[in-house]
């Protein structure tokens, strides 16, 4: 993976196209769905987590994240502009088990940025594939350059470039099931051994080079 990275880390960076977000999009080698690569790895992020690639995150952070209050009926907007915090317990000796306290404390209530269909299974892995993305991204975080500055004017303009409104999307589809991709794809209720094949593919999907990079290149703008 390394390699792939590295090659990505070679394009030159030209000024001129600062108006042209597209073709700067191009240049810098961001992949054709770098709205959903990018909207899959922030869509549940917290400021927690993103203090753990940058102990200076701001609570305005500008990372447009699904609404944890989503199924709460009275909350309009399902999409929030920043990444917000999250209180995770300490009555267990760590992480682990604090978080999975946390995820199962809040079922039935309309907290934890998932819709009603999730099952209890179903919000503990996701919970855990995020984490674990969250950290790979990380484990890499550190070897890429800060991208050059047109490359991040147009990646932080959500509203333009197609991540809020995949973002949105993640969040319109949770309050009528459990989409844990943007793979265009259906994905059945995980239930036993056969079904979480179909759930390891599509998450794997997230961990492939191109995807990570378009997300650390996002996350480094809007961080660094």
């Amino acid at each position: 993976m390394q390699t792939v990275i590295g090659v990505f880390l070679l394009g030159v960076v030209l000024p001129t196209f600062a108006t042209n977000c597209p073709e700067i999009f191009k240049i810098h080698g961001m992949s054709s769905n770098f709205n959903e690569t990018i909207a899959h790895a922030i869509h549940s992020l917290t400021l927690n987590e993103l203090r753990k690639f940058n102990p200076e995150a701001k609570e305005n952070n500008g990372v447009p994240v699904v609404n944890p209050r989503i199924n709460d009926p009275t909350i309009s907007n399902r999409v929030v502009s920043h990444a917000p915090s999250e209180t995770i317990g300490e009555e267990f000796e760590g992480e682990t088990m604090n978080t999975i306290d946390m995820i199962l404390s809040q079922i039935g209530q309309s907290t934890d940025g998932l819709g009603s269909f999730w099952s209890p299974l179903e919000r503990v892995v996701h919970k855990f594939h995020m984490k674990d993305l969250w950290q790979k991204l990380r484990s890499y975080y550190a070897l890429i350059e800060q991208p050059a500055n047109e490359l991040c004017h147009c990646l932080t303009d959500t509203k333009s470039n197609g991540i809020f409104e995949a973002v949105d999307w993640v969040a319109r589809h949770y309050k009528t099931g459990t989409p844990i991709t943007l793979l265009n794809r259906p994905i059945p209720k995980l239930t036993d051994a056969k079904s979480w094949a179909v759930w390891k593919v599509r998450l794997l999907h997230y961990y492939q080079p191109q995807a990570m990079l378009d997300a650390i290149k996002y996350l480094k703008c809007v961080l660094e």
